[in-house]
């Protein structure tokens, strides 16, 4: 089974919507163009810090390459609020920071990473 490349798909839909070719992204974003076309083919993984690099160049918010589409929104945000009606009750921040601090370092940013991400799609 293919898996889906939604970070590769939506670089690619972003790109083409603001006329840019991908010689253009990469440079402006100080990487080739070569992990530019491999990041949109999914022959290639991304990392934190080249998508950062490729959001602050096309100057969109990084949560813009992990969206999918409305459907698959709407179908997520309903299984969280019947996630929260289930528990009952949502973690507090005391609970949420406690498990942080616990983490190893590059896990915990990881999960703050994640966290501001959840962050800016929940605003939408």
């Amino acid at each position: 089974m293919k898996r889906k490349n939604i970070v590769g798909e939506n670089l690619r839909k972003i790109r083409r919507k603001m006329g840019l070719t991908q010689e253009e992204v990469a440079l402006r974003s100080n990487l080739s163009q070569g992990y530019i076309t491999q990041i949109e083919s999914g022959k290639r993984r991304f990392t934190q810090k080249s998508l950062e690099q490729i959001a602050k160049a096309l100057n969109v918010p990084l949560i813009n390459f992990f969206k999918k589409d409305e459907k698959e929104a709407d179908r997520v945000r309903e299984e969280v609020s019947e996630y929260k009606c289930r528990s009952g009750r949502a973690p507090s921040k005391k609970e949420i920071l406690s498990l942080l601090n616990e983490l190893p370092p590059q896990l915990r940013e990881h999960y703050l990473t994640l966290l501001r991400l959840e962050k800016e799609f929940w605003k939408k």
